[in-house]
């Protein structure tokens, strides 16, 4: 199969029950704490990938609307958006304007792959880390002002070339499925905290030893959990 097949493929198979009917909800009603976590993740690592292109292609900066194509002299035609539907009717349902553009230029960029287009061709999975998004039901993203927000927090708008300066961010399964674990261990080891349960937990990564620091600033009591071994764990809660 081409690029262009397989990338529609994996739009086609985008659960939409995944995105009708949360728009109205809260984040927190929607997906957990270590979902987001992993959808920043994946979106840093998109950002960072932008900005390694940016760079090859002498550009300071551009916006989450944009595709990739687009900075290299391709336009969209009129129609791009009523394909999209035909060609992945399961997007009817879903009413996240950004997914879906990010998705049609994704298609697009496919399309250049096939056609054996230089530039592309060095940039061949620039788009993974937001399919994966899509693909895990972290679609619900939209800008509001010059931010990009989520119930992962907010990005810039605004991808700066200099983002392409960034380590590479492990977006692989394991790593993602590991983010979400131990999210989940740090929750609910603050449960138990708060009740008075004084039993320690240790870190997935490494086996150290996970230590609860309270705070009380302005009145507002938070938390840090954070591992023992340095740039492990290190995550505030509220």
């Amino acid at each position: 199969m081409s690029y262009h097949e397989l990338a529609v493929e994996r739009i086609k198979n985008i659960d939409a029950n995944q995105y009708i009917g949360v728009s109205n909800k809260r984040y927190s009603e929607v997906r957990s704490r270590g979902e987001y976590e992993v959808d920043a993740r994946l979106i840093a690592e998109y950002y960072r990938r932008v900005g390694v292109y940016l760079q090859f292609i002498s550009k300071e900066v551009t916006s989450i609307y944009a595709g990739m194509d687009m900075l290299i002299g391709y336009k969209m035609v009129d129609n791009e958006w009523d394909e999209l539907l035909v060609k992945c009717p399961n997007f009817v349902e879903i009413d996240f304007m950004l997914m879906k553009l990010i998705s049609i230029h994704y298609l697009r960029w496919c399309t250049l792959l096939d056609n054996n287009n230089n530039i592309a061709l060095q940039f061949p999975d620039i788009y993974e880390p937001m399919i994966i998004l899509f693909e895990r039901g972290g679609g619900r993203i939209s800008t509001h002002h010059h931010e990009l927000v989520g119930g992962f927090g907010a990005f810039s708008r605004s991808i700066d070339a200099k983002r392409g300066d960034m380590k590479p961010i492990d977006i692989s399964d394991n790593e993602l499925k590991t983010i979400i674990e131990e999210l989940e261990l740090a929750e609910a080891y603050l449960v138990e905290h708060k009740k008075g349960n004084l039993t320690e937990k240790y870190c997935i990564r490494c086996g150290n030893r996970l230590i609860i620091h309270s705070n009380n600033k302005f009145g507002q009591q938070w938390y840090k959990i954070k591992c023992e071994t340095k740039d492990c764990f290190d995550i505030n809660f509220s």
